[in-house]
């Protein structure tokens, strides 16, 4: 019933909805306390944080933290884990009938994905018994597993039923709009990705890869669409940028050093929807649900009363049934699907990063690459310009250590947080979602935002930075 009810929902109003000051008033409130929690700024110390920030992290270290060793997240993920194995090898024995359509989904998997789910339930035990091998239970490797699992857990739970208040009552169309000419000029995308931008820029970019999934599997977004707001608009929170600057080193140049950050990551945006693999990316709506989206304003009507019209068109037509099926439907997708392949992939990543020279090698070419801009200290840290498409935080840790020019520090910490794809976080929710993005495409786009972007902060860094 949640996925027709999902399928269903979209535009069930006739082109000659007028719009009723009840529609207008529900697109209001709703949208504004959607927005609120999204993305409204609330200065804490140094730097801020938005409510929906306030809430993950109440939970986090007020409700699950029960004491120093007690984390009912990690119980969760125990949980979590386990049943997300054991039910598919079951589903496989059994072949039962699913009458629930996203239970079917998650347990009827390919081959790959079964292995995925049998390798976290089993990193996910030796990790918290502490048994194994070192390069499993290591705490640089599954132990960093274990805790970006938990906080993603943290996350999703209060994101679940907070989602459809930003994107399922007016305020998407409403802003699409409005900006719809700006935007598909700059970006190629629908006025709508604004709220997708604004949504990571003071969230979490998490936030804003499943805002994007969601809104492509409803028919609002081409595959193209949501791939190129997946790669340029899903940045690092503002928030949790400031704590990779004070991590590096950097937290008293973090005003233009955020600055460069924000005008690379436009250039970007710009540049990367137009060339290869974005660009030959099929432009089409998700299959059997199509195209429900149309930002062209009519020749008798204003674009703000057209913004209003579809606006409260969309806000008639969100119920909260429709909310809370959505929030369950997206539960279960995140916690039986999604989180057992962070814990398997991300573990085996890191694995590779901390018990093998495989990056030393490879980042050998980008050395070459640093010592074209005189970046000091080129070929010791080039493979901090490789190993953010494991995590983001990875670069923190090597820029971090005493010593490491501030220079370097500045421009590879940049670079680190508009590389934007990370396979713990955000690369794993796009290889895992219906975009037509796989992970050799994540990569090489990966490496071309890093090549376009290095040049980009060391010439900014070197006209405003006296370093």
């Amino acid at each position: 019933m949640g996925q027709q009810l999902l399928k269903d929902h979209p535009e069930d109003l006739s082109e000659s909805y007028t719009p009723t000051t009840s529609d207008i008033l529900k697109f209001a409130i709703v949208s504004l306390i959607g927005s609120f929690l999204f993305i409204a700024p609330i200065p804490v110390g140094d730097a801020f944080n938005i409510p929906l920030g306030f809430a993950i992290d109440w939970l986090e270290n007020s409700v699950f933290q029960v004491n120093e060793n007690v984390n009912i997240a990690v119980w969760l993920l125990l949980a979590f884990v386990t049943i997300s194995a054991v039910g598919t090898v079951l589903t496989l024995l059994i072949k039962p009938e699913f009458k629930n359509q996203t239970l079917k989904n998650i347990f009827y998997t390919s081959p790959l994905y079964t292995i995925s789910r049998l390798a976290g339930l089993v990193f996910v035990w030796m990790i918290y018994l502490e048994i194994g091998p070192e390069f499993i239970s290591s705490p640089w490797t599954g132990g960093v597993m274990m805790d970006i699992s938990a906080h993603l857990i943290a996350v999703f739970l209060v994101l679940g039923f907070a989602m459809p208040l930003l994107t399922d009552f007016g305020i998407m169309e409403f802003t699409g709009i409005l900006i719809s000419k700006i935007v598909r000029a700059l970006f190629t995308l629908p006025g709508r990705s604004s709220i997708n931008l604004m949504a990571s820029w003071l969230g979490s970019s998490t936030a804003a890869i499943i805002l994007t999934r969601g809104q492509h599997e409803k028919g609002f977004y081409t595959g193209r669409e949501s791939a190129v707001i997946s790669v340029n608009f899903a940045l690092v929170s503002l928030p949790f940028s400031f704590v990779i600057a004070n991590a590096i080193g950097i937290a008293q140049h973090f005003v233009v050093w955020y600055i460069i950050i924000s005008i690379t990551c436009v250039l970007l945006a710009i540049i990367t929807p137009r060339i290869w693999p974005l660009r030959g990316l099929p432009d089409t709506y998700s299959e059997g649900v199509g195209q429900q989206i149309d930002e062209n304003i009519p020749e008798n009507a204003s674009p703000f009363q057209w913004a209003v019209k579809l606006a409260a068109k969309r806000a008639h037509s969100t119920s909260g049934k429709y909310v809370i099926v959505s929030g369950i439907d997206t539960y279960i997708n995140i916690f039986m699907d999604l989180i057992p392949l962070v814990v398997a992939w991300g573990t085996i990543s890191l694995a590779l990063f901390e018990f093998t020279p495989i990056f030393q090698y490879i980042s050998i070419p980008m050395g070459w690459f640093l010592q074209l801009f005189n970046i000091p200290g080129a070929m010791e840290f080039a493979p901090a310009t490789l190993i953010g498409f494991l995590d983001m935080y990875l670069p923190a840790i090597l820029l971090g250590a005493e010593g490491t020019p501030v220079i370097t520090q500045f421009i590879i910490g940049a670079l680190s947080v508009v590389q934007i794809i990370y396979m713990t976080e955000t690369g794993i929710l796009i290889a895992k979602s219906k975009m037509p993005l796989n992970v050799g495409k994540l990569f090489a786009i990966f490496m071309i935002r890093t090549l376009i972007a290095i040049p980009v902060i060391t010439l900014l860094t070197n006209l405003f930075v006296n370093l």
